[in-house]
């Protein structure tokens, strides 16, 4: 039986395919459907040209800051140039026709005899869909100052339509090429501020928590969900790594502190420098409990972001979906370890940095630690919470770590 089906996509993305509108550039370019080598016919038809998008300044932020205020314009402005008021973002429609050496994959029967969509297949047929296009575009660019790609999801405007045609049956049928929304939202839902009379701005200013400086371990975190939202899964597999990696380090950190070294004896000691295994090595030594599932599951991690990043193997949704249940196991096998009261004894500080998100305790919370220990017992509690993310450690004051809670006292359940 012949397995294989003509496929004819077509979309837009945000990019000029040439320098004049209406026109098409066309390129025959190879790409892979999983391990297949596919070859595609690309036809790109440039819609808008985008000049003036992003170029020069903006007529309107020259009234906000120079005509507003009855300024004399600075020369360079006009050197720069203004872009037009209704420039509109570059954008071209695509083609795109290969023929899919096998398409039953698909597909698979559920348990009534009914065709169910396979994810990861579908997943290598928008991988095979959005590397034609990229490559179309490198060859446009070839030689001359732009850069080109690499293409996701996100880069798609609106959503494109799949056309598969089976040679058995020569019955076309109809799937999508799924577009990923723009990060954020179109509008904020505040109704604002009237202006005031000659077009003045009164700027109210409003505290925002967006505004305190961010951990470095929870920027590579939302870094991992941003890449991995806009379906860019190299980038989400090797942000996830590296959070890990910072995770594991701050709980060094904790570590170090509550066994007394200062900031430079924790630099002399080379624990900054230290790798990822050997510092899942440090965490197992002081966590205890059975750690090889989390050994396992963070050398997954790094794994995956070698084969990545030095074998060139090819980033999908699955291998990204490993590293990330891989890293959630690390992590919550270190705060199961951190919630034995044992544990957390010889080790108060670690398990404070470890049960909060990025702010500071919140006042109640102190409070309710300070009633349930002695109030003279806890001095380098609240230096830890004023001074996190740890950037220096509290001064020695360690004697023994029973020091930290008090002898005898309850140790703090998760916060």
């Amino acid at each position: 039986m012949d397995l294989t089906a003509e496929v004819y996509v077509c979309c837009e993305i945000p990019w000029a395919a040439t320098l004049t509108e209406g026109n098409y550039f066309g390129a025959e370019v190879n790409t892979h459907f999983g391990d297949s080598l596919v070859s595609a016919n690309v036809t790109m038809a440039t819609m808008s040209t985008g000049r003036g998008y992003g170029e020069g300044i903006n007529p309107r932020a020259h009234q906000g800051t120079v005509e507003l205020f009855g300024d004399e314009t600075p020369e360079w402005m006009h050197e720069v140039g203004f872009s037009e008021v209704d420039a509109v973002p570059p954008k071209s429609s695509v083609s795109l026709t290969f023929m899919l050496p096998d398409w039953t994959n698909l597909y698979s029967l559920d348990t009534e005899g009914n065709p169910v969509k396979n994810p990861p297949v579908f997943e290598d047929l928008y991988e095979c869909i959005m590397f034609a296009i990229n490559q179309s575009l490198y060859s446009v660019a070839t030689g001359t100052e732009f850069r080109v790609g690499p293409l996701s999801q996100a880069d798609l405007v609106g959503v494109g339509v799949v056309r598969i045609t089976p040679t058995v049956s020569k019955e076309p049928f109809y799937v999508k090429l799924p577009s990923v929304p723009p990060l954020g939202s179109y509008g904020s839902g505040q109704e604002g501020y009237q202006l005031s009379p000659g077009g003045k701005l009164e700027l109210p200013y409003f505290g925002v928590s967006s505004a305190e400086p961010a951990r470095r371990l929870f920027s590579w975190m939302r870094r991992s969900v941003l890449r991995a939202r806009r379906r860019e899964w190299a980038e989400a597999i090797v942000a996830q790594q590296a959070a890990l990696e910072d995770w594991m380090h701050y709980l060094v950190c904790g570590i170090a502190a509550d066994h007394g070294f200062t900031e430079s004896e924790f630099e002399d000691a080379g624990f900054g420098d230290k790798n990822a295994a050997e510092t899942f090595g440090i965490l197992t030594s002081h966590l205890g409990g059975n750690s090889e599932p989390a050994f396992l599951a963070q050398k997954k991690v790094w794994r995956n972001r070698n084969a990545v990043v030095h074998r060139g193997e090819r980033a999908t949704e699955l291998l990204y979906e490993e590293s990330y249940e891989a890293a959630m196991l690390v992590q919550e096998w270190t705060r199961d370890r951190l919630m034995n009261t044992e544990v957390a004894r010889r080790h108060p500080i670690t398990s404070w940095v470890i049960h909060h998100e990025d702010s500071p305790l919140s006042g109640k919370i102190c409070s309710a630690i300070g009633e349930m220990l002695n109030s003279n017992d806890i001095t380098s509690l609240p230096m830890v919470n004023s001074r996190r993310p740890l950037e220096g450690f509290p001064t020695r004051n360690i004697s023994r770590p029973s020091d930290c809670w008090g002898k005898g006292c309850k140790v703090p359940r998760p916060f």
